[in-house]
């Protein structure tokens, strides 16, 4: 009878510390955090570059993993974190112009949900937070109507009594305006060879690269308020951007420098991983943007939605992509409407549009901002320019074939070169297979009311813009008085 009393005792007790067990493990499902940069190139110390400072990022590396060649859908701001929040290329949803107006946008095609859904559906609380670390804008800019709730919360001390938890934290350190470059070596800065090599470009990219430098500072900050709230243990760390730098010919174009981006990913080092995460390794692969959003949902325990055109990229059963594309469209008053299609050495761009020179198609903001729009003219004008550099100011080719190996920074158009029409031919073709696959919708005329919408904006734009452009060419102009 005791016996039989024993046993049931232990019996309860295994019974007891099983149900423990199994709710502690709920509860350690992991924390999930994306950090956001605006407008950033992987130019940090990680990456190869010797003219920032970036030392929480490249500490974060150096224990999680980090990958080289990530590409974003878009290289822009809105259709691009459109595609990130849904895991679905901008051109399928039909958002794919930056940006519409509210009454404009599109409803989101069913049954596409928006990733804080899914996650919420996983049983995460979300947050797209404001304020922590000396950043936090809780910026969305999606170009379509929001179904419902977006985010649980935008305040950080919400949202860590919530857990799990799925939060963004976008930093607009990186986009212009930029931070002070006091302490950026100009004279180690190396320009790709499309820029001139005058004081005009050093100060630009010497302002852009403090704000990088100011962007570390701020994901430092973050880390330490992850150790505060004993949060180190437990929170998948996740460091992007939304696409390339905010220079003339990277940000809205779909060369590299406007659609590559870093990604770090750090899991904690207790932490159960996917068979893919290689602590303190880099991975070369192939990926997209939106890859990271079906990864998300596996980190939370999710399945992959069937409609979701991000693949996995960290599990036993990933496959690797042969190829990357791409999509740019109309960016305020500039109608282009181009597709690239990048494989590991070869990149084909097909503009579709050809409304200019890639300096001349440069919106009011931009004109206003960019000091190198003026400096590229002026010295055109004053005939200083080189080949690459003056190609900024020719008429846009309907085709464009680099070979990203021997020409990386895409300076030598192959198209017309007999040596490489195999190479042509063929990511042409997987050019059209995607546009057809994916329900390319940038490729159907635009509504009046669109087209009437951007003219406008144009118009208004230049018009409130006039007397910033002419003080920023102004600026320039003294450079060669």
């Amino acid at each position: 009878m005791k016996r039989t009393k024993l046993h049931h005792s232990l019996a309860v007790i295994a019974l007891l510390i099983t149900t423990m067990s199994l709710t502690a493990q709920e509860v350690r499902r992991p924390n999930i955090l994306w950090i956001i940069a605006e407008d950033m190139s992987p130019d940090l110390g990680c990456y190869g570059n010797r003219v920032v400072t970036t030392p929480n990022i490249d500490g974060l590396a150096a224990k999680g993993m980090q990958f080289s060649r990530v590409f974003t859908t878009g290289p822009a701001c809105s259709p691009s974190r459109t595609a990130l929040a849904t895991g679905v290329y901008q051109t399928t949803l039909g958002a794919h112009h930056m940006r519409y107006s509210n009454e404009l946008k599109p409803a989101l095609p069913k049954p596409i949900k928006i990733l804080p859904e899914l996650m919420r559906e996983n049983g995460y609380y979300t947050g797209n937070i404001k304020n922590i670390g000396g950043t936090g804008s809780a910026k969305d800019d999606w170009q379509f109507k929001v179904p419902g709730k977006s985010w649980d919360t935008h305040s950080w001390d919400e949202l860590v009594k919530h857990q799990p938890f799925y939060a963004q934290i976008n930093s607009k350190q990186s986009h212009r305006r930029f931070s002070s470059a006091k302490n950026v070596s100009k004279e180690k800065i190396e320009l790709p060879p499309y820029y001139p090599d005058h004081p005009v470009t050093k100060n630009d990219w010497a302002g852009y690269f403090g704000s990088v430098n100011k962007f570390d500072q701020q994901v430092g900050a973050i880390l330490k308020q992850l150790e505060d709230d004993h949060l180190e243990k437990n929170t998948i760390v996740c460091v992007l951007s939304d696409h390339g730098r905010p220079m003339i010919r990277g940000k809205n174009w779909l060369y590299d420098s406007g659609t590559q981006i870093p990604l770090i990913i750090y899991y904690p080092k207790n932490m159960k991983k996917p068979v893919g995460y290689q602590a303190g390794k880099e991975s070369s692969e192939l990926l997209s943007a939106i890859d990271l959003v079906t990864e998300t949902v596996l980190m939370a325990g999710g399945i992959i939605p069937d409609w979701m055109q991000g693949r996995s990229f960290l599990q036993k059963d990933s496959k690797p992509r042969q190829y990357i594309h791409t999509a740019a469209d109309r960016f305020g008053n500039i109608a282009t409407c181009s597709r690239a299609v990048r494989s590991d050495r070869f990149k084909y761009i097909r503009n579709f549009k050809t409304p200019g020179s890639i300096n001349e198609c440069t919106t009011a903001y931009r004109r206003a901002s960019h000091p190198i729009y003026h400096l590229l003219n002026i010295m055109e004008d004053k005939n200083l320019l080189t080949a690459a550099q003056a190609q900024l100011l020719k008429p846009l080719a309907d085709e464009e074939l680099y070979d990203l190996v021997n020409d990386p920074y895409e300076t030598i158009n192959l198209i017309g070169n007999k040596d490489f029409d195999t190479v042509h031919k063929e990511l042409k073709k997987r050019m059209e297979e995607w546009i057809e696959f994916s329900k390319d919708k940038g490729l159907e005329k635009d509504s009046d009311a669109i087209v009437e919408h951007f003219r406008e904006y144009g118009n208004t734009t230049m018009k409130s813009r006039a007397k910033s452009i002419q003080k920023m060419r102004s600026s320039v102009e003294k450079h060669f008085e």
